[in-house]
């Protein structure tokens, strides 16, 4: 069966499927075959997803996007520790709590930013079960 192109492949002019980032998914499987370069990336990612939820915490109280960049620490992070996948899976719940909540409720401009959010966030969701090469679950 066929499968039709989404955001991560495109159909070429002669008909062959081409992925996009294949080099970065390439470069994945290359580090998670070799186990003392799967640990190193594992550390790093750590360290890099962690100084950006210090920064984004950091920010919070100030003027900007802290609670944004706190969650981009927390993405960073869950795109190698599956306890930080399951936080998001759960902020990602809430958030769908919130909009459904904002559909029943809110003003017309809060109903309308509602529909777009709640789409975003499954686009987003769904990418990084796809980088963490695991399926979608129905409803989740």
């Amino acid at each position: 069966m066929e499968r039709e192109p989404n955001d991560r492949t495109a159909i070429t002019a002669d008909g062959e499927r081409r992925v996009r980032f294949r080099w970065f998914h390439d470069m994945r499987s290359w580090i998670h075959a070799r186990p003392h370069v799967h640990l190193f990336w594992k550390v790093l990612v750590g360290i890099v997803g962690g100084l950006v939820v210090i920064i984004g915490l950091i920010l919070v109280p100030l003027p900007g996007p802290g609670w944004l960049v706190v969650f981009i620490g927390l993405t960073i992070l869950a795109s190698e520790f599956h306890f930080f996948h399951r936080i998001i899976t759960w902020l990602r719940a809430q958030l769908h709590r919130f909009w459904d909540w904002a559909k029943a409720h809110g003003p017309q401009w809060l109903r309308n930013a509602a529909d777009r959010g709640k789409a975003d966030v499954d686009a987003a969701h769904a990418d990084a079960r796809r980088s963490m090469r695991r399926p979608a679950r129905p409803g989740h």
